[in-house]
């Protein structure tokens, strides 16, 4: 008498279905890879915006925007200098994409160079702008 088998071993479906978890959880970690990265691509465009309307308001006012009341050489939330540049230098500004870490901006006492701080998520933080000194936030240029 022939036995034929029909269906799959419990051995062969467990097989199966541990290789399927492997390669789901190699897609997993490669895909929030690439967001980080994505985020990080976006911050920088938004910084490089930031940049623009900072240097278009100094061309205008003659120095580097400050928040009333704000203190020069203090990093502060860019929100705060928003009223000075919104609408005429940008029509928005950004907001970061990762919120716990917004944007921070400071202004020198000589009111001639600014510093925009940027936490990247896929590289190690920085700042940004025409002074570039370690000194503010203790991170290196970007």
């Amino acid at each position: 008498m022939q036995k034929h088998s029909r269906g799959f071993t419990i051995v062969e479906l467990l097989i199966v279905i541990v290789v399927i978890g492997i390669l789901a959880a190699i897609t997993i970690v490669a895909f929030n890879g690439v967001q980080k990265q994505a985020r990080d691509t976006e911050r920088i465009s938004e910084v490089k915006a930031m940049q623009k309307a900072i240097e278009m308001y100094r061309v205008e006012k003659g120095e580097y925007p400050l928040h009333t009341g704000g203190v020069e050489n203090a990093g502060y939330g860019m929100a705060l200098i928003e009223s000075l540049l919104v609408p005429d230098y940008i029509a928005a500004l950004p907001r970061e994409p990762n919120s716990t870490q917004p944007y921070q901006y400071v202004r020198d006492k000589a009111k001639d160079s600014y510093a925009i701080r940027v936490m990247y998520e896929s590289k190690p933080q920085c700042h940004s702008g025409t002074n570039n000194t370690p000194n503010w936030w203790a991170t290196p240029a970007c």
